[in-house]
């Protein structure tokens, strides 16, 4: 099924020349939740679908637990968990502590087998 796209512009007021400019955004998004999503892998598999929350389930717990533990979370055919922090800059190495980090982020890499199937999305304007 292709993805609904509408056009719009984007920061009108930036613009150097005083033209607008135009762009794709996807429309239409739903959300599947976890029950639908495991009853879609059940079809696909010899699994039943309480089977797979309790996997996914263990997944949520143990992907965060692993990446405070300094791991990276390698899923192949699937992507990356990395975890970031942001902090405050000092001048000196030296005074650089962990009281400077001042956020942690999860950054998610999709496997190039993800990848290379998106880029084969279909797009149809609404």
């Amino acid at each position: 099924m292709p993805v609904k796209y509408t056009i719009r512009t984007k920061n009108p007021g930036l613009v150097k020349d005083g033209n607008p400019k135009y762009y794709p955004v996807l429309t239409d998004r739903r959300s599947t939740d976890l029950r639908k999503l495991c009853a879609l892998i059940s079809q696909r598999s010899t699994l039943h679908p309480v089977d797979i929350v309790a996997v996914i389930q263990a997944m949520i717990e143990l992907i965060p637990e692993l990446l405070q533990d300094g791991h990276t979370v390698r899923l192949d055919g699937f992507g990356i968990f990395n975890l970031h922090a942001s902090g405050i800059g000092k001048t000196r190495p030296e005074e650089v502590t962990s009281k400077d980090i001042t956020g942690v982020k999860m950054s998610f890499l999709a496997d190039k087998h993800i990848k290379r199937q998106l880029y084969k999305t279909k797009f149809v304007k609404k």
